[in-house]
């Protein structure tokens, strides 16, 4: 079952028995749970959230109690994992949750969502079977067009459907390898909304909040880089550049990558902690822990030649002559060989 035939079943209060979510889409998943709340009105007793592991007997417990005042109880049980090099420590409980779907109750809906997409095996084949997996997948551009268009209207907004693909093309959502998530995609969306003060949003408001874009799109690019994924960082690359991103500062942000990472690799050898590296590089403790997964993918001599090239790229740009596109192509070729 797709996400469209499950909302369906969902908005008309369709659905019974044990639902698994294969999804790609947090905020989707998260709304699902959000509005599974509202399938009942007494949550304290008929709503029950079950995070992460558990013994079988809370979930036998969960759906075996009636529903208090009301004839429908959820139950919800997620922040688990059921990847395939996850699953085997969830074996037990699946098995017996297995045996009780032939006879779980009329009054009980449990929603299953696992962190990672759930190995497609002896579980998830029981209840795809049933036609009770659901998923998820991400929007195409039709979809993230009455996606964003909708977010609009429920805030008493009217756009242009041009300004609504202004809003699409800036983002890489739709890049098959594309980072980008819808959540990303709605902040944005709810900054235009917050700050447009008509109810006709127009095109400086949409473009006001989208210059902000442009910072996401140069950390998941500089993220690529690091991991040295030719394939993402070209697409990110080619979609930024075709949204009219400056490449003079993706250039200054790719600088920036290298050198706190020769920071990190120099000083970490030389024995510092982590509080004196922070403090040298003027960096954030989210960042240093980034960074340091990304080091180990240079060598020292690996970060000195990138540096000595971003350093030939700033002479050759006082030159007169000079190619900026074909210098960060090149590039991207020098991170991830």
């Amino acid at each position: 079952m797709n996400y469209i035939e499950f909302m369906k079943k969902f908005i008309n209060k369709d659905v019974s028995g044990i639902y698994l979510f294969d999804s790609k889409e947090d905020f989707l998943t998260d709304s699902i749970i959000k509005e599974a709340s509202d399938l009942v009105s007494i949550k304290d007793f008929n709503f029950i959230d079950i995070k992460g592991d558990c013994s079988y007997e809370t979930i036998k417990n969960s759906i075996e109690t009636y529903p208090v005042m009301e004839d429908k109880k959820v139950i919800v049980w997620r922040n688990i994992d059921l990847s395939k090099n996850s699953i085997k420590g969830y074996k037990d409980m699946l098995d017996k949750i297995l045996k009780d779907i032939d006879d779980f109750p009329e009054y009980a809906t449990m929603f299953i969502f696992s962190d990672n997409p759930p190995f497609k095996g002896k579980f998830y084949k029981a209840l795809d079977k049933k036609k009770s997996v659901v998923k998820i997948d991400r929007l195409n551009k039709t979809e993230l067009a009455s996606f964003i268009g909708k977010r609009f209207t429920r805030a008493g907004k009217k756009i242009q459907k041009s300004l609504v693909n202004d809003i699409i093309e800036r983002f890489s959502y739709l890049n098959r390898d594309s980072e980008i998530k819808l959540y990303d995609v709605v902040n944005t969306v709810e900054k235009i909304i917050a700050n447009s003060t008509d109810e006709i949003v127009t095109k400086k408001d949409v473009d006001s909040q989208l210059d902000e874009i442009l910072n996401l799109n140069i950390f998941n690019l500089t993220d690529a880089l690091s991991t040295k994924d030719k394939k993402k960082s070209m697409n990110i690359y080619l979609s930024m550049k075709k949204s009219g991103e400056d490449l003079f500062m993706v250039y200054h942000m790719i600088i920036r990558q290298v050198r706190n990472m020769i920071g990190i690799k120099e000083l970490s050898l030389k024995g510092f902690n982590d509080s004196f590296i922070q403090k040298s590089l003027s960096i954030s403790p989210f960042e240093l822990r980034k960074l340091r997964g990304f080091v180990n993918n240079f060598s020292s001599e690996d970060l000195f030649d990138l540096h000595d090239y971003l350093y030939d790229m700033e002479v050759s740009q006082k030159s007169g002559v000079f190619d900026m596109n074909l210098a960060l192509t090149i590039l991207i070729g020098k991170f991830c060989k």
